[in-house]
């Protein structure tokens, strides 16, 4: 009996003192000791801001496309007033940057497809225009804010307007004398019939469909012109804007619509094609110009340098064609930054 007894006491001790031995072990797991010296060396690390070529709060975190573990840094870009390739090459740049660097950066129109009715399961979509930045011009060419006429410059665009269309004039008159009319661009035939196009006239922009109607007062800031003719029951109307303000909706006689549906002069950029000879030229600069011809874009030209012999000039991202200056002298282009 005394042998059982002292049996039962051992095996109640032995079995208290493992149950204290694993009590402490999960006080030890769960200790902040622990964690600092165990779980700590399996963390991963954010750097010090304030590594060589980045300033403190000028960085962003980076994580490596490997997947091992390592997190980064990269400096941004914010000071637009000087470029170091050396030390800024690497750099993310800022959106405020970015808006202040490129003022004019290339775009090409696009569309996109959005979900109608995302409640029923889009079955039904509709097609949205975007504008996409990007590359317009093709491999010798180097994209320029805008050319400038000193006044013997133009460019024939070969287009003849006889039909329904759009032009948008993208374009900033420098300086001019005298009445004019003084054209960003034109035609007009014989006797003054057809014509049409934007000038300046007596410190006044005139669009020109037939005959001349005041806009608004000229001056030397960048404006948006756009041009529009269009028929309804037979009746040839025109729309014209200015900075997508609309100036006046005309109709137009039938003696008018013939004259403009048998035109055969070609539309001149810089100057006004008179009888197939270049006059009324200004001096002004000419961001874009775009044509929109029975609802098929078939001109849109983009001011630009070719590479080659560095000769400044219209591009056509339509038809892949470079216009030149189809005058005397030579355009200028933006100062380089």
């Amino acid at each position: 009996m005394l042998k059982k007894i002292l049996l039962a006491l051992v095996f109640m001790i032995t079995a208290t003192t493992n149950v204290t031995y694993a009590e402490d072990d999960m006080k030890t797991v769960a200790s902040k000791a622990y964690v600092d010296t165990q779980i700590e060396t399996k963390q991963l690390k954010i750097p010090a801001a304030g590594q060589p070529n980045v300033d403190a709060g000028e960085t962003v975190m980076t994580y490596t496309s490997t997947g091992n573990g390592q997190i980064g840094e990269r400096a941004l870009y914010s000071d637009i007033s000087s470029y170091d390739a050396t030390t800024d090459g690497d750099k993310l740049i800022t959106a405020s940057a970015l808006n202040a660097t490129f003022t004019n950066l290339p775009t090409t129109p696009t569309t996109k497809l959005e979900c109608a009715n995302q409640a029923d399961g889009c079955t039904l979509w509709t097609i949205v225009d975007q504008t996409a930045y990007g590359n317009e011009l093709p491999s010798g060419y180097t994209r320029l804010e805008y050319i400038e006429s000193t006044g013997t410059q133009y460019i024939d665009t070969g287009v003849i307007l006889n039909s329904e269309a759009t032009i948008t004039t993208v374009a900033q008159a420098n300086s001019f004398t005298g009445a004019g009319p003084f054209a960003f661009w034109g035609f007009m035939g014989a006797g003054t019939v057809p014509r049409w196009g934007w000038s300046i006239y007596s410190d006044t922009w005139l669009s020109d469909l037939n005959n001349t109607r005041p806009m608004s007062a000229a001056d030397a800031q960048k404006h948006t012109f756009v041009n529009t003719c269009y028929y309804v029951n037979d009746n040839l109307y025109y729309d014209g804007f200015v900075d997508g303000n609309s100036i006046y909706t005309s109709a137009r006689t039938a003696q008018n619509i013939a004259l403009y549906a048998s035109n055969t002069l070609s539309a001149y950029l810089f100057a006004r094609n008179n009888n197939n000879t270049a006059g009324n030229f200004l001096s002004c600069r000419i961001f874009s110009y775009e044509i929109v011809q029975d609802g098929v874009k078939i001109l849109n030209l983009v001011p630009c340098r070719r590479n080659s012999d560095s000769e400044l000039g219209m591009y056509d991202t339509v038809s892949g064609t470079f216009f030149t200056n189809q005058g005397t002298g030579n355009f200028v282009g933006p100062p380089a930054n």
